[in-house]
């Protein structure tokens, strides 16, 4: 199947995240995960071993590590397999090194808490843009159909192989955890329906302090302020 379901997903999830950092070339011919070396798609430089807390209080563990490509936590398997844990929507959290990531719908890596709150991030590395190589070397607008695949097992994206000239982007955007677990990317909107009854407090904190939502000290800033409200 030419068409990949996964190129369609992360367009349609793209306006969700928020800062972009780095940028990935693919050239026509070049296997995706050629151009974006492990280092970068990984969180860790090996897999490491990591405890899985499950929401029913079972526990868990293997040698996990996160991918920004496909947004999974992958592990090897006894077979020496590189496979993504199934059954998300089961797993409250997963502990590698010291670093804790939340399940909720999404891998969120956990920045900092203070009382009730947790600031984490989201780090996705998806497709922005996909261009074709015309006559003279020209480049131009692409069709969707920009990739095939080797193989139909697995994810796609793992032996994606450029047809057209793909970029790829790191996107990196914040989350705010309450006291029971639930979060929401920080934007103006999510933060009045939490903080509705601090209408006052948290309107003139925005237009004293300008947060950028992007960035990581700015959101730091905000969990204190925040954390002070609570």
């Amino acid at each position: 199947m030419r068409y990949l379901l996964a190129l369609l997903f992360y367009m349609q999830l793209l306006p969700l995240f928020g800062q972009e950092t780095k940028t990935y070339k693919v050239n026509p011919g070049q296997r995706v995960y050629d151009a974006i070396p492990p280092a970068e798609r990984y969180a860790y430089p090996d897999f490491e071993s990591g405890l899985v807390n499950f929401r029913n209080g079972r526990l868990g563990g293997g040698r996990l590590n996160y991918n920004a490509i496909l947004a999974e936590m992958e592990f090897i398997s006894d077979k020496a397999d590189t496979l993504g844990l199934d059954d998300r929507e089961t797993i409250r959290t997963i502990v590698i090194r010291s670093d804790t990531f939340f399940v909720d719908k999404r891998y969120l890596q956990k920045v900092e808490r203070e009382g009730k709150l947790v600031l984490a991030r989201s780090r996705v590395i998806m497709m922005s843009n996909h261009r074709r190589v015309g006559a003279m070397g020209l480049e131009s607008d692409a069709s969707v159909d920009a990739f095939t695949t080797l193989s139909s097992s697995g994810s796609p994206l793992k032996t994606m192989v450029a047809q057209e000239i793909l970029t790829f982007k790191e996107h990196i955007t914040y989350y705010l955890g309450d006291a029971f677990g639930s979060f929401r990317q920080i934007n103006k909107k999510n933060l009045s329906a939490m903080f509705g009854s601090h209408k006052k407090e948290l309107e003139k904190y925005m237009d004293e302090q300008h947060p950028n939502f992007l960035k990581e000290e700015d959101m730091r800033k905000m969990l204190s302020f925040l954390a002070s409200l609570d």
